[in-house]
This record gives C-alpha cells, sequence and structure tokens, in this order.
C-alpha cells in the first residue's frame, strides 16, 4: 500500500478509537512506512489513531523530495510530536543519522531530545537502540543510538537559536519555534536568529540538504516568510478552519484543506481537525483573546501588525511639493484610483496614496526647517529632513542619510541645503556631544546660510517611544505630506534597513526594533519642533488666505494709483 492508502485506511471509522491491534506490526513494515510507524507509536502512547489532520503533516514531513519544508499548523495539533516520531524512524533506518535539533530556546531544545530518548526506550522496535552507559553519550542534550559508529557528532544534540555550534555535523536540522512573540518585536534578536539558524546550514554533511522548520509565525516581518519568498523552502499550513483564503498562507494552505473547501464550499468556518472542534476552539479564543487566537490557530498574522507596526505608509500623502508654494487644502483618500505605484522599502501590503483633490488656491509655506539626527559614526548616517509647514500639514522636501561622521565635507553639504531651499531653521538634536555638533555646523551656516538659524535640542525618553508618539498622531490625521522623490530617493538606497520607508513601517515600541533609525529621527524631530506651529482648521486657513490674497491684490492696485493703504479686518490669532 502506499503511503496515501495507508492514511485513507486508517482514517476510515470515525475517528477517537484505540486499537490495540495497531501496536502489533511487523518491524520490517514498520521500518518501511512512516505512516505505519507513526501510528504504531500513537497505539503505544495510548492516544487514538491520528487524525486526519496529523496524517497530513506526517505525509508532508516525510516528504523528502522537498528538501526544506516549513510546517505551520494550528497549536495543540502534534507539530512537534510529529516530527519527533519521524527522526525516530530516521535512526531506526539509518543509525548513522546525524540529527540537529535547534529552538528557540535551549530548554525547549533538550526537551524535544530527551523525549525522543524515552521513545526509544518505550518501543519494542526500537529498544534495542537504547544509548549505553559508557559506551555512547547519554546526556538530554545530545545522545548516540546504539549500533552507530563512533564519531565526534552525536546521533541526535539540541542547541537554543543563539548559540553558535562548530565542530558537528549533521544530516537532518529540525528547527523547532525559533521564533517568539518576544523576539519578532526586534529586529536585532530576529536578525541574530536568521543568522545562527542559517548557519546551522554549513553543519549539513556533504549530499545532505535537508531542514524541517516547525512554527507558528507571529508577524509579516517574520523571519520565516523570506525562507519561503526568497529561498524556496515549501511551506504546508493547516489553520484551525477550513478557509479558501489561500492569499494570506503566502500560497501554501495544505492542499488537502483546498481541495476539501472546492469540492464542498460549505466547509468554510468548520474546525479542520475532529480533536479541536468549534465548541473547542470557540472556547480556546474567549479565554486567549482574539488576537493571540488568529496568532496560533488561524494562523493568520494579518491583523497582529496593526498594533505592532503603529505608524503606516498608507496613512501618508504623497505628492509633487513644490520648494516655494502648496496648495492650501488637500483631501486624502484611500480609494483605489488614489494608490501611486511606487516601489518601497515597507511591507509588501503597504500602499502609498496621492491626495483626492488638491485646491487651485496656494500659498508660501510659513516655516521652512532641516532636522538634523546627529549620530552618523561608524555604520550610523546623519539623518537629514527639510519639512516645510503650511496651515494645518507638514511637508516633506526632502529626506536622506549620510555617513563620514562630521567632517567638512558633510558640514559643506547640510550648509548648502540649507542655502537651497531657503532653510528658516536647522534644528539640530545635540545630545551627542554636548552639542558638538551645532558647533561645528555654525561657521559652514555663516558662510552659505546666513539667514537661517541654528537651533540645537535635547531629547529624552525611549527612542522608539519617543518616534512613534511624535509621528502617529499627525499621520493618523493624514496631515504628513511626503514629496514623491523621498520615495523615488529612498528605494535607491543599497540597504534596505537606511531607508525612511523601512524604517517607518517596521518600527515597534520595543528597544532595538531597528537596526538604523537615523532618518525617521531626523523626521519625527523635525515633526515635534513644527506642531506648534501648525493650525488646526483647514477651513479658516483657506478663508484667511483667500482674505489676505484679495487684500494684497488691492493694495497693489491702490498703490499702482497712488491711493492710501487699507485697512485689514484680519484677525485669526497666532494659530489661526
Amino acid at each position: 500500500m502506499t503511503p496515501h492508502e495507508y492514511v485513507d485506511y486508517y482514517t476510515k471509522p470515525k475517528w477517537g478509537r484505540t486499537y490495540e491491534d495497531d501496536k502489533y506490526v511487523d518491524s520490517e513494515l514498520l521500518e518501511d512506512s512512516f505512516i505505519v510507524f507513526y501510528t504504531y507509536v500513537f497505539a503505544h502512547l495510548g492516544l487514538p489513531r491520528p487524525t486526519y489532520a496529523q496524517y497530513a503533516m506526517a505525509l508532508f514531513v516525510s516528504d523528502a523530495s522537498n528538501p526544506h519544508r516549513i510546517l505551520m499548523a494550528q497549536r495543540g495539533l502534534a507539530k512537534s510530536l510529529t516530527s519527533q516520531i519521524y527522526v525516530l524512524w530516521r535512526l531506526l533506518n539509518n543509525p548513522e543519522e546525524k540529527i540537529l535539533i535547534m529552538s528557540a530556546g535551549r530548554t525547549r531544545a533538550s526537551n524535544y531530545s530527551q523525549f525522543v530518548q524515552k521513545l526509544i526506550k518505550m518501543l519494542p522496535v526500537t529498544q534495542h537502540m537504547t544509548p549505553r552507559h559508557g559506551m555512547e553519550r547519554t546526556s538530554g542534550e545530545s545522545f548516540d543510538v546504539a549500533g552507530a559508529a563512533p564519531s565526534d557528532s552525536p546521533s541526535m544534540y539540541a542547541v537554543g537559536a543563539a548559540t553558535q555550534i562548530t565542530g558537528m555535523r549533521s544530516s537532518l536540522i529540525i528547527y523547532d519555534d525559533l521564533e517568539t512573540s518576544q523576539s519578532v518585536e526586534s529586529v536585532v534578536k530576529s536578525e541574530m536568529i536568521n543568522t545562527y539558524s542559517m548557519e546551522a546550514q554549513n553543519l549539513l554533511m556533504s549530499g545532505k540538504d535537508e531542514s524541517i522548520t516547525l512554527c507558528t509565525p507571529h508577524s509579516v516581518n517574520s523571519i520565516y516568510i523570506p525562507w519561503i519568498e526568497e529561498k524556496g523552502y515549501v511551506p504546508f499550513i493547516i489553520p484551525c478552519y477550513y478557509t479558501d483564503k489561500d492569499y494570506l498562507y503566502w500560497g501554501g494552505l495544505a492542499p488537502y484543506i483546498t481541495e476539501a473547501v472546492k469540492a464542498d464550499p460549505s466547509l468554510i468556518g468548520q474546525a479542520v481537525d475532529e480533536r479541536l472542534n468549534a465548541d473547542f476552539l470557540s472556547s480556546k479564543k474567549m479565554r486567549i483573546g482574539k488576537s493571540k487566537f488568529a496568532l496560533q490557530y488561524e494562523i493568520d498574522v494579518s491583523n497582529s501588525d496593526a498594533l505592532r507596526f503603529p505608524l503606516k505608509l498608507s496613512d501618508l500623502i504623497v505628492m509633487d511639493v513644490d520648494d516655494d508654494i502648496a496648495p492650501l487644502k488637500i483631501m486624502y483618500s484611500s480609494m483605489p484610483e488614489n494608490i501611486l505605484y511606487q516601489k518601497h522599502n515597507g511591507f509588501a501590503k503597504d500602499k502609498l496614496y496621492m491626495p483626492n483633490h488638491t485646491s487651485e488656491q496656494t500659498a508660501s509655506y510659513e516655516f521652512k526647517i532641516i532636522s538634523i539626527d546627529t549620530a552618523g559614526l561608524g555604520k550610523d548616517e546623519i539623518g537629514i529632513s527639510i519639512i516645510y509647514s503650511l496651515g494645518t500639514r507638514m511637508f516633506v522636501k526632502k529626506i536622506t542619510g549620510i555617513t563620514g561622521g562630521y567632517g567638512d565635507e558633510n558640514m559643506e553639504y547640510i550648509a548648502q541645503l540649507c542655502e537651497i531651499h531657503g532653510i528658516h531653521v536647522c534644528v539640530v538634536e545635540d545630545n551627542f556631544g554636548d552639542g558638538m555638533f551645532s558647533k561645528l555646523l555654525e561657521p559652514y551656516i555663516l558662510k552659505y546660510s546666513p539667514n537661517t538659524e541654528l537651533e540645537g535640542i535635547k531629547v529624552s525618553g525611549q527612542k522608539e517611544v519617543r518616534i512613534i508618539e511624535a509621528l502617529e498622531p499627525i499621520m493618523n490625521q493624514h496631515r504628513l505630506v511626503v514629496s514623491k522623490e523621498v520615495f523615488e530617493h529612498d528605494i535607491t538606497t543599497q540597504k534596505a534597513q537606511y531607508s525612511l520607508a523601512y524604517q517607518l513601517s517596521h518600527i515597534t515600541r520595543e528597544r532595538d526594533s531597528l537596526r538604523n533609525d537615523d532618518r525617521l529621527d531626523s523626521l519625527a524631530n523635525g515633526v515635534t519642533f513644527l506642531i506648534e506651529h501648525l493650525a488646526d482648521d483647514e477651513d479658516k486657513i483657506m478663508e484667511y488666505h483667500v482674505e489676505k490674497s484679495a487684500q494684497d491684490n488691492l493694495q497693489f492696485t491702490l498703490d499702482l494709483f497712488g491711493k492710501g493703504k487699507v485697512s485689514s479686518g484680519l484677525n485669526f490669532g497666532d494659530r489661526f
């Protein structure tokens, strides 16, 4: 019988019974068929036969034609148990296998290894493989199976994801829940886990190129997504409910689910697994909350990022920004016809929007500033943002970053930007060196742009929280307008992590959520500086400027004919 025929045979009776006969199977058949061995182990553990969903996992895990396979499934479906039974079956067939187990933490990896040892001792067909004290390794973190040839690499060894491994070789790597909900909050932690897990691939023996990843993604920023999209890892995803939304699962929804829904659309919304039925799932959702349920059971990360990543590119208004004037009224819309098809380094699903309408009436900017984030040492950049304000909105003309520290060339470049754009105030973050940057920059400002005022500011508090709290309110109100040129330049940044779009869309409230934040920090400082100069009512601003324009025109006419000065009835106060 084929593996699929065995699955059909075992799942034909209604699920929930145990079968004593499943414990007594010919050893040759157990070695030959993983599905038979899988059922045999369940019987010896006192469990009912696996459900169809569990057999589907077993078929995928044992399909070596996909050398790098990723299994994502709802909590409680026995992903780890299925892989533990599989690696034991591999060792039964070939005692020379060298299997590396890598988990988020060392303890979890050790528990995985220890359970495999318990299975070896418990199952009649594998008891002869039990490691012998004094002859084979027997620890919880690494052990040999009896009968394996002497080697510097154990039959199985377990490590945490932050562990650098040298001097060992592997024929198969099992990645068991490398990520946690905490690790995805930090780019630094995620990069470290990704680096060590990829370095583990170098341990694979010549001619061996195989890994199995067991996981529950916590974010669209998960390390697993590039593995699927860029490295060719094959996903197999089993959520708790039947669904036709394959687009939520990177094209990896388990084929049997897709086929079942096509044959019977009424299955949509029903529980996939007999053990985790609708009542169980409803109870679980009430106890752990909708957001955690969506992640751990529906394998849906689409909503988890709404709160984790508070700054949305879609909240910006993107248009051409003139250097001297701007429309007095701008209407935001997120309708499809307003989408700007401009590449960016944010999340793939992020969209940019052009204004739905801009008024014909324009006015000169009220304030023009350049904001400098002065980190610029080592791998950091000096972040530069040029921002203008008019009425209720801020207009971002330019955002860039320069390397090379505080040399003459950089100081001259900044001063020349002030001159070119007619900057009123140069805002410099003075935390570093007690205002040293401002002192170095001052002679260049006096030389190239003497009308520009130099103003140092001190910032405090956790950087990530400060940036989000500065930008989120004004972005939510669609009061931040960004020049198209900013994104056109931004996409040319050699490393995405240095680009504004990446930094803005990926920042979270966790410390070190960004490796580089200089451009975004310069924008946040500039917005904070300008916010007090913004008006609150766009219609009043329009009325003010229309009346002012009319009075200016009248005054011009009077001056032309030698008449007196017209009296102004304008009185909108300092903030209109």
